[in-house]
């Protein structure tokens, strides 16, 4: 672990006022009704109205919208690269948008942020590029900074490359420097401002397959925005999904993802489906003169993989046929989300409904 003048020991009334002294995986961000604006050809435009937020400790929030939506601006108001006109953004208690000049240069350096173009120095090898930041600060020796480098190289799988320069790296081997970059004075948190979206998706999963591992190893938290649903799927825990500068929905990424409640969430989820939105499989099963009830059933966990269609059927003496659904993963939860058309004489759908329940499965009508 690098050590600096820094990582003295300070007294107890010191600390508590000290958001820069928070430890790796005891990060918690409150974002309360924070605003923002541009102005564009002496006019205000909104950029952000009225966010509020929270990120909790060690934990991966996602922040998804489309373009000009202000993903951006908001992941910048956590480093204070935009400061929001009203509102305020707590680290652990501590009001960012009110420390001094000293105070918020000490919050940025515990603050990595990754960017979409990487942003690497073109003159400068790969090892000097990540000990830049170690450099600005003036805190370290040679030897300490080196020995850092050689860390972060080793973590990001880049010590055969060290000496290279980035016009000879492949666009996943510059955003790895970038990272190791961003984490080079042992930060509390990591802001990455669409850090996929220039890769190829082979190189994109290996990069959050990166992110993944260090957040599990370092306790890191970590705040990122895109706009694709599926780097969402992949690694976040919780997401807030932004439409000019509102946020229109936000909680757990199973939750949002399987059971959107916003025109755009449902929008975005369906762009990075491989099976049709409910509506379009009424209008099939329509089409095709299939009658009777249709439900929606969703298991989560280890259920996913259990013969409960088998045994409800069995107790109620009715059929199934499965007309659409996938079978998953939401970062480390399975899933199972399908579409049943019911067969049979059910006396009524409300007793179909606590029977899935009572298994742990959520049961909605789409058709009665």
């Amino acid at each position: 672990m690098l050590t600096s003048a820094a990582d003295k020991p300070r007294s107890r009334q010191q600390a508590a006022h000290r958001p820069e002294e928070t430890g790796k995986g005891h990060l918690v961000i409150d974002i309360e009704n924070i605003s923002t604006h541009y102005i564009v050809d002496g006019r205000a435009i909104p950029a952000l109205s009225d966010v509020s937020l929270r990120v909790e400790k060690g934990e991966i929030f996602g922040i998804i919208g489309v373009s000009g939506a202000g993903k951006s601006t908001l992941v910048r108001t956590l480093n204070l690269l935009v400061r929001p006109d009203r509102g305020r953004i707590l680290v652990d208690g501590v009001d960012i948008t009110a420390l001094a000049k000293r105070q918020l240069q000490s919050y940025r350096r515990k603050t990595g942020m990754i960017f979409q173009h990487f942003n690497l120095i073109g003159a400068k090898t790969v090892a000097d590029n990540i000990r830049f930041p170690l450099q600005l600060t003036g805190e370290y020796g040679k030897a300490e900074m080196d020995r850092r480098v050689d860390e972060l190289l080793d973590l990001v799988e880049l010590s055969a490359h060290r000496d290279k320069y980035p016009a000879q790296l492949s666009g996943g081997q510059k955003q790895r420097v970038g990272i190791a970059r961003a984490l080079a004075n042992d930060p509390n948190l990591l802001l990455c401002d669409e850090a996929t979206s220039a890769l190829d998706p082979q190189t994109t999963q290996s990069i959050l397959r990166l992110l993944l591992d260090i957040n599990r190893r370092l306790g890191l938290t970590i705040v990122l925005i895109t706009h694709e649903m599926d780097v969402i799927r992949s690694l976040c825990d919780r997401v807030a999904v932004l439409d000019r500068g509102v946020v229109v929905e936000q909680g757990r990424v199973v939750e949002v993802l399987l059971h959107p409640q916003h025109a755009l969430t449902r929008a975005l989820v369906q762009e990075s489906a491989d099976h049709p939105a409910d509506g379009n499989i009424v209008d099939r099963m329509r089409v095709q003169g299939l009658r009777g009830p249709l439900v929606r059933l969703t298991f989560l966990g280890a259920i996913t993989y259990q013969p409960v269609l088998q045994r409800i059927a069995a107790a109620l003496e009715v059929g199934f046929n499965i007309v659409d659904g996938v079978v998953g993963r939401i970062k480390d939860t399975p899933y199972g989300q399908i579409t049943v058309q019911v067969l049979g004489q059910l006396p009524d759908l409300a007793r179909l409904e606590n029977v899935f329940g009572e298994h742990s499965v959520r049961c909605e009508v789409l058709r009665a």
